[in-house]
């Protein structure tokens, strides 16, 4: 490992947030599989190659309750993470530096969650060995883990522009220049293909992908010569060889058959119950490129097809938004909804579609079904509204969260929803802001861009310090 120590302090890694790992999220998928999950609020966390320890950082400033440990073998990234701990006034998070391939249950103990994302690809193979050892040795009986890897068959493209990167990046180069020229000449050889040329259409697609990462990204992922994608099936037999299975993956619509074409849902019927099968061949359709996949022990009988937004104990919440009027909600007219991404549907029927109109109301607070059935059902003017109605509507949002137009969750994120005389943004923001960071991490979890210099400026000032006049002078 003395080679990827030296690279990884030379260079340290990007400074990120993943929502996709949050405990929340994690406890959730849990949850609606069938595991008796621990809340997110009351958990262990263990997070393996955690960097310079921002993504645990912003877990336990928002969950107090809970304990957060970080495994990196980085010495510069253990130290910041270290010292960001100390500067947030954060007590429940510790960083541990180390080898894996060292490690034991008796050093580390047991976790609900364990998280590896960017590693499993990114070291070799004897320390993944180990990596799958830890889960199956630190997590807690029904606990959940997760894992994120290159994926094949997409990443055989990504290969092609990372040899090609390569070479022109001469490893005795120090790393700026490296990915100087190997950017550069991925440029001028996808300029240089024939044009209009399947092969030149490959390549600009994949000179799309790195022209927005950050330079240290590039280094340690395209240029890097520790880079192992894996089929699926090949990513679930070694999870079976260490006592583990999969659960789902994080991102509940990217293996949803719903937006895929329907000679495609044929072929995915033809799997039946076969879910491993079924995750390969999606792959194989999608050309998938990048797996964030949900493990647990493989002693649990999991429920793969359940009632999700009604499950108990699970919260709902979602942006989407409609520009009808309260009549045409109450109506049996067809309304046009639109979610975060754009996508758009039209619902015509009145208890579902005033649900939405809650649900877009109250965001980013997250309301259980019954609660969001009985605001519903106020809106429309309803005492008690048909058991038929409520079924409806719960078939209709467990097709929404497949589709990802609403999200489920377990935890009530604890924020204000007014404006105080003395504005306070999340410490946690604020100290992204200070240290250069180009989004912040909300208390909802998702990230947030500030859209210019002011906006950066203005979350500075709310401290709690500063009245609303001064805020704005």
């Amino acid at each position: 490992m003395a080679e990827s120590t030296f690279s990884y302090d030379s260079v340290p890694y990007p400074s990120y947030t993943f929502p996709q790992t949050h405990p929340d999220r994690l406890s959730t998928i849990g949850s609606l599989h069938g595991l008796s999950s621990a809340h997110p609020e009351r958990c262990r966390v263990l997070e393996l190659g955690c960097g310079d320890g921002t993504n645990l950082l912003s877990f336990a400033y928002a969950l107090e309750q809970s304990s957060f440990v970080g495994v990196d073998l980085s010495n510069i990234h253990i130290n910041k993470a270290r010292s960001a701990a100390s500067e947030l006034g954060l007590e429940n998070v510790s960083f541990i530096q180390a080898d894996l391939s060292t490690l034991t249950a008796e050093d580390l103990g047991m976790y609900d969650f364990i998280i590896a994302h960017g590693l499993f690809s990114w070291v070799p193979d004897s320390v993944r060995d180990d990596l799958l050892r830890i889960y199956s040795e630190c997590m807690a009986p029904e606990g959940v883990g997760y894992i994120s890897y290159n994926a094949y068959p997409g990443c055989h493209i990504r290969e092609i522009s990372s040899e090609i990167m390569k070479f022109a990046a001469d490893e005795r180069l120090d790393p700026e220049k490296r990915v100087e020229y190997g950017r550069a000449f991925l440029n001028l050889i996808t300029e240089s293909a024939d044009e209009d040329s399947l092969y030149q259409s490959m390549l600009k697609i994949e000179l799309s992908h790195i022209i927005d990462r950050s330079d240290q990204n590039i280094y340690h992922d395209d240029l890097s010569e520790l880079n192992q994608p894996f089929y699926f099936r090949d990513f679930a037999t070694m999870l079976g060889s260490s006592g583990l299975q999969f659960i789902s993956e994080a991102d509940a619509v990217s293996s949803h058959p719903g937006k895929l074409s329907p000679k495609a849902q044929q072929v995915l019927r033809s799997t039946g119950d076969d879910l491993l099968r079924r995750e390969q061949i999606i792959d194989l359709i999608t050309c998938r490129r990048f797996r964030c996949s949900i493990v647990c022990r493989e002693n649990i009988e999991l429920k793969q097809s359940a009632t999700a937004c009604s499950a108990k104990g699970i919260l709902i919440s979602s942006r989407i938004e409609s520009t009808a009027d309260a009549t045409e909600i109450a109506s049996a007219a067809g309304v046009n909804f639109i979610g975060s991404d754009g996508t758009s549907v039209t619902i015509d029927h009145p208890l579902t579609k005033a649900a939405l109109v809650h649900l877009g109301r109250v965001y980013s607070r997250r309301v259980s079904f019954r609660d969001l059935i009985g605001e519903a059902a106020k809106f429309l003017g309803m005492i008690e509204p048909d058991a038929g109605d409520v079924a409806r509507t719960e078939n209709i949002l467990d097709q929404f969260y497949y589709a990802g137009l609403i999200s489920l969750h377990r935890y009530q994120p604890k924020f204000v929803d007014t404006v105080s005389d003395e504005p306070e943004a999340s410490r946690f923001a604020r100290w992204q802001l200070k240290n250069g960071s180009q989004s912040v991490t909300s208390l909802a979890g998702p990230n947030l861009v500030p859209g210019n210099s002011v906006t950066r400026a203005f979350l500075s000032l709310l401290d709690g310090q500063h009245n609303q006049a001064e805020v704005m002078k």
